[in-house]
């Protein structure tokens, strides 16, 4: 039996799914099964129920993935112990970011790194919570900063409290706008992927919001924006910016906190690039360990 074969069980047990399976752990449906096959032949015994619509584990199969779990994570134990004692960790983590390079302090989290970790490299991607939420599970990201509440399979740390207001065109009339109401009639340029602000915007003004554009990356909101083609959230001090140079009208009306948090899938959180990656966060903004 194989440390890999039960890495390719385990995928397979925990979505249900070949095709879904192999592009988390980077590989094809093809060498899956075959893992699959290899551990049923050498357990003389079916571990899933295969039907059109995926592939389910038989009673045999829930007992040994208990096993499996347990077998996967004393090897790492061992990995994790290996590394420890070289003092240095190699890997490249794949890191999704909300916000700018600036306001993440890529720049310092970089040196800091190049420091206490020299053989870790980043791989840095910008794009929404939704996105990453989802490329986090699938295994396209090692882990990255979110708005909104951390997933049930993940763990994170709050990493800071930032605040999100309206930005609106110079051409726009703030005057007509008094309360929260008077922003449903207007054009709003969304998120999207499941970004929690969407969620607040239409708790507050209802499902109905008018709206044709959706762009889950700050600067292209902000550009939008500025070219008079609706209204859009953005983060406090980069919207102070805009204003101040002359680029947008801040509407306070919407304006709300929210927590920016690091977060990891919870069955990764050991390995040792993770775990790495996980203590330096704490370190670059003081977190409690």
């Amino acid at each position: 039996m194989e440390f890999y074969h039960l890495r390719s069980f385990v995928a397979v047990a925990e979505i249900g799914n070949l095709t879904q399976a192999a592009k988390r752990l980077y590989t094809t449906p093809p060498a899956i099964s075959a893992h699959i096959k290899s551990l049923e032949e050498e357990l003389a015994t079916p571990l899933f129920i295969r039907s059109n619509k995926g592939m389910s584990l038989t009673d045999k199969g829930q007992l040994l993935l208990k096993k499996a779990y347990l077998t996967l994570d004393c090897a790492l134990d061992l990995v994790n112990l290996a590394a420890n004692n070289q003092h240095e960790i190699i890997g490249t983590f794949h890191l999704g970011i909300n916000l700018t390079a600036k306001q993440m302090r890529l720049s310092e989290l970089v040196k800091n790194l190049q420091e206490n970790c020299p053989g870790i490299s980043l791989d840095i991607h910008q794009q929404s919570t939704g996105i990453t939420i989802n490329d986090i599970r699938e295994h396209r990201l090692d882990g990255g900063y979110i708005f909104g509440a951390i997933p049930d399979d993940f763990i994170g740390v709050a990493v800071m409290k930032k605040k999100i207001t309206t930005i609106a065109p110079l051409s726009f009339d703030c005057s007509k706008i008094v309360t929260q109401a008077d922003l449903r009639i207007h054009q709003w340029i969304m998120m999207g992927d499941y970004c929690p602000f969407d969620d607040f915007l239409k708790d507050k003004l209802g499902n109905n919001i008018l709206s044709t554009i959706k762009s889950s990356d700050e600067t292209s909101r902000l550009e939008l924006v500025k070219s008079g083609l609706g209204l859009s959230f953005l983060e406090i001090e980069e919207a102070q910016m805009a204003e101040k140079n002359k680029q947008v009208r801040i509407i306070s009306v919407l304006d709300f906190p929210t927590t920016l948090y690091f977060v990891v899938a919870k069955n990764r959180a050991r390995e040792p690039v993770i775990s790495a990656l996980m203590q330096e966060v704490k370190i670059l903004w003081d977190l409690e360990f």
